[in-house]
């Protein structure tokens, strides 16, 4: 087992295992896994400034390799597949549409706001929705869409308690702490509070596709989890789960032609051994005040 320069964000060690590295357009990274709590996580570690610029550099445009494509899901013209896929995700976990209209809602790294509009199409109080992003330039986009949203960095300054749902809906995987990030989440949650997560599942799948993977995603993607992982993070910080599932089977149509793309996905969900993963999580603990 070798070490790196950099201490797991996650749970603190420094060994590491196995190393991937892939290239996108101008941006090289590598992948380690942590040889304690199994994260594979960036090596080293992105500056602070470097993510900054990334994010503010026309993030929504940027064309990503594959399905994560920015400029794909933040089009228009996916808008519909966007929400439906935003529904599907809720029924998952056991979530209504019409359930999440008595929630006051967090969308924390909103971006331009896809989740919020989401919500308000079905009838949502948009004075009981909120969106936070890293990003100034997509905060700005989101008020331009009539929600509230606000800098990540400031709902430090907010009450405590404020919020029934936290969404993290593809983020956990681009903060660079999650452990303070869950951390600071926490004190926003009204009592019995939930939080869900939607991330990239590395694992049987990951292990097998190499650098096919394509959530292998450099700079942007810091900590990729495996369930149990991802499970323990949120244990240690007082939450239990409620609900998890996962889908995709990373099967790109360009590679994989239907019907055998169908039948990957739908084994890849019924087996829950998808790409992506989601877990719907309560905060027994979380108290307003």
């Amino acid at each position: 087992m070798e070490r790196s320069r950099d201490r797991c964000r996650v749970c603190g060690t420094i060994e590491i295992t196995a190393a991937l590295t892939r290239s996108w357009g101008e941006f090289t990274s590598t992948w380690v896994q942590c040889g304690e709590c199994g994260v594979e996580r960036l090596d080293p570690y992105p500056n602070p400034d470097e993510l900054a610029a990334y994010y503010d550099d026309s993030y929504v445009a940027k064309c990503c390799p594959g399905s994560v494509s920015h400029a794909l899901r933040y089009s228009d013209e996916y808008a519909a597949r966007t929400h439906e896929e935003y529904a599907l995700g809720l029924a998952d976990v056991g979530l209504a549409p019409e359930e999440l209209a008595a929630f006051s809602v967090l969308d924390f790294g909103c971006a331009e706001g896809v989740f919020l509009d989401f919500l308000r199409c079905r009838g949502h109080d948009g004075d009981r929705l909120l969106g936070a992003d890293i990003s100034p330039q997509m905060v700005q986009r989101a008020a331009a869409r009539g929600h509230r949203a606000i800098e990540a960095r400031l709902l430090d300054e907010l009450p405590h308690g404020l919020f029934d749902l936290i969404t993290l809906w593809d983020v956990i995987e681009h903060v660079p702490d999650p452990s303070a990030t869950v951390a600071g989440l926490v004190r926003l949650l009204a009592p019995g509070g939930r939080i869900l997560v939607q991330t990239p599942r590395v694992g049987l799948l990951s292990a097998e596709l190499d650098d096919l993977f394509e959530h292998y995603l450099p700079l942007e993607h810091v900590h990729l989890f495996r369930r149990e992982t991802l499970l323990k993070l949120f244990a240690e910080h007082g939450f239990e789960v409620l609900a998890t599932a996962s889908f995709g089977a990373n099967a790109p149509e360009e590679l994989v032609p239907k019907p055998y793309k169908t039948a990957f996905d739908q084994l890849a969900k019924v087996t829950d051994n998808g790409a992506t993963q989601l877990v719907l999580f309560a905060h027994p603990g979380a108290r307003a005040g």
